[in-house]
């Protein structure tokens, strides 16, 4: 009898105590654009711009000697680097980026590795203006590669999307589940609300983002780095949409104290950021199959080797196992006059083997 009352009373207060936590949970709605109270993301935006400004100057390669010093204070954000000719037309421009504090160098993983890839490209611009070859660093068509065949500003530019923006993103949503959500900063919100924030800046894309819109260069407020993806690569994903969704509903999910919603949110995020990085890996080992100009296939593979390199920041659940992963590294940094030389794209195909199976089906 004792024990029959016991589990009586036991289960009246596990009853109670889920009441509670569901009454916890505020009526809400979620906005078509990202707009909440107390939200801030600058440093996390503005890094992005920083990564536009910092790839554009090594893209200037291909007509000029770039100075390791600018390469320097650039990953650095010192001695007021950012010009208006590398980083104007965007969310934070040069004028806004030299106030700044933050850098790209303090938030990057595997720092060294990046920033030897851009000093490398410095010592490549030396031969701006000499034809390239295999063994010989050089121009091909109008493009500057290593004596490989690999353009070192692909190789930061595409790996950056990884090693900056997939790698702080995971990050930041893997500590979510613990952060505070009572304490309220005034522009900031909680901890948890400021940090899902600082997730969304790492992605690229406006607050008001659209995926009907057909941004263009021109557009100040346009999706960059691995939001620009979205509509190149990830459109066969819908992965541009699901994201930005995500984002929102876990924000106001968030607010309403909603976190089964908020970790839905966080694996849909997760899997289309992975799927968008896998998807234009997938593509740059497909396209350089058929093309036939050196120029274009080493550009291509170029691509492929920085967006390989950004898996690398995948999250521990991802179906690309670490034995598969180290293959698809072993293939795409093979010598790309070695991969052209095989008309049967042996390796290529391989690649392509490893994406699919793993991620299903990448593009049309």
């Amino acid at each position: 009898m004792k024990n029959a009352l016991f589990f009586c009373v036991l289960g009246a207060v596990v009853f109670l105590s889920s009441c509670e936590k569901e009454d916890e949970i505020q009526a809400y709605t979620v906005p078509t654009t990202y707009t909440f109270d107390n939200v801030e993301y600058k440093e996390s935006a503005a890094r992005i711009s920083m990564w536009l400004g910092y790839t554009t100057y090594l893209g200037r390669s291909i007509r000029k000697v770039l100075s390791q010093d600018t390469v320097n204070y650039l990953w650095n954000n010192s001695n007021a680097a950012y010009t208006a000719d590398v980083a104007s037309n965007i969310p934070y421009p040069h004028t806004e980026i030299n106030k700044l504090t933050f850098n790209l160098a303090s938030k990057s993983a595997d720092v060294n590795t990046f920033k030897a890839y851009a000093d490398s490209m410095v010592a490549v611009s030396k031969f701006f203006n000499r034809p390239g070859a295999k063994g010989v660093a050089g121009k091909i068509g109008s493009r500057l590669f290593n004596y490989t065949g690999l353009e070192f500003n692909q190789a930061v530019a595409k790996g950056l999307m990884g090693g900056l923006s997939l790698y702080n993103i995971n990050a930041i949503l893997d500590k979510i589940p613990s952060d505070d959500n009572t304490i309220v900063v005034a522009g900031q919100g909680t901890a948890m609300q400021h940090n899902w924030d600082l997730a969304f800046g790492y992605v690229g894309i406006p607050a008001n983002y659209d995926t009907t819109t057909a941004y263009t260069s021109a557009m100040e407020n346009r999706p960059l780095a691995l939001g620009g993806y979205f509509a190149e690569r990830g459109k066969y994903l819908k992965a541009g949409g699901l994201v930005f969704e995500a984002f929102r509903k876990g924000r106001a999910a968030i607010v309403a104290k909603d976190y089964k919603t908020r970790d839905a949110a966080i694996a849909t995020i997760k899997e289309y950021l992975e799927k968008t990085v896998a998807a234009s890996a997938y593509y740059y080992v497909t396209t350089p199959q058929t093309q036939v100009a050196l120029d274009a296939k080493f550009h291509s593979l170029s691509e492929g080797f920085g967006f390989i390199l950004a898996l690398k920041y995948r999250d521990v659940s991802s179906k690309l196992t670490p034995a598969n992963y180290q293959t698809l590294l072993d293939i795409i940094k093979t010598n790309f006059y070695t991969l052209a030389e095989d008309p049967s794209n042996t390796k290529l195909k391989q690649a392509q083997t490893i994406l699919t199976n793993a991620y299903g089906k990448l593009q049309p």
